[in-house]
């Protein structure tokens, strides 16, 4: 079979694409390793101004967590203090509630009886005292002057009704500080509550002061993790930039000899 040999227009048309692709490639190439490398500088400035901003940011992040922390230390502490305060104040209004008893059945109940019985003791004695009157006026045709401004048994009778209104009087005292003593009860019910709800929010804001600590941890790794970023990004940027220019330097080296190669087609297909 008779081989297919090229004539001297198409060694000239290849020579001449060689070339051009020869001259092509290594205008890529050059084009290409100047652009690796200001993309290199511009990428490296950019990457360190977002670590910048990233880093404005974890500050900022980090002196609010800061002040949070802070504000709930003081609150619960706060918090903690009126809790034991309410407590406190529920056990003393707790504490009054025996002596109210105490007084409310002194002076509903044993003061009235008693200041009955010394009614009627002094009615009786009244009595005995109209008999004495009596007997002392009749002794007087014997000598004996008995002539008292209040005789004995309207004295004493004058003290009997003035001991009237007492009874009543107590009465009302004494329902008056049952009524404060069912107050103090409900008093001191409502205070144990609010100490319940005052310890209930103390654990809340010390959970919350946990979490911030946690956030407040998590910020600082990012920080580090950050701080580790702007030391490697360079050394790695750089590499990268080299190998790419490293590779464009190898296709440029390359071109010439398919410079070479074309030229001589070419030459060849003039001759």
């Amino acid at each position: 079979m008779k081989q297919f040999q090229p004539g001297p227009r198409q060694r000239r048309i290849a020579g001449a694409l060689l070339m051009a692709s020869a001259v092509l490639g290594l205008l890529v190439s050059l084009a290409g390793i100047i652009s690796v490398s200001y993309a290199g500088v511009v990428l490296q400035s950019g990457l360190q101004q977002q670590l910048d901003t990233l880093e404005r940011a974890l500050d900022a992040t980090s002196e609010g967590l800061n002040i949070a922390g802070t504000s709930l230390v003081e609150a619960e502490r706060t918090v903690g203090n009126l809790s034991a305060t309410v407590a406190g104040a529920s056990q003393t209004v707790a504490d009054t509630q025996p002596g109210l008893a105490a007084l409310e059945t002194l002076s509903g109940t044993r003061l009235p009886a008693t200041i009955v019985s010394t009614r009627q003791a002094l009615d009786s004695a009244a009595e005995t005292a109209r008999a004495v009157d009596a007997m002392l006026r009749t002794l007087s045709i014997f000598g004996v002057p008995y002539n008292p401004d209040v005789p004995l048994n309207v004295a004493i009778a004058g003290v009997a009704e003035t001991l009237d209104d007492v009874p009543p009087a107590l009465t009302a005292i004494g329902e008056g500080i049952d009524t404060a003593q069912q107050n103090t009860t409900r008093i001191a019910a409502d205070l144990v509550e609010v100490a319940t709800g005052l310890e209930a929010l103390s654990a809340n804001l010390g959970s919350a002061r946990g979490v911030v600590g946690q956030y407040q941890k998590v910020v600082e790794d990012l920080r580090r993790q950050v701080a580790n970023i702007r030391t490697a990004a360079p050394f790695w940027i750089g590499l990268l930039s080299w190998g790419v220019i490293l590779l464009l330097v190898c296709l440029a080296l390359a071109q010439p000899g398919l410079l070479v190669q074309g030229w001589d087609l070419y030459r060849q297909g003039r001759g």
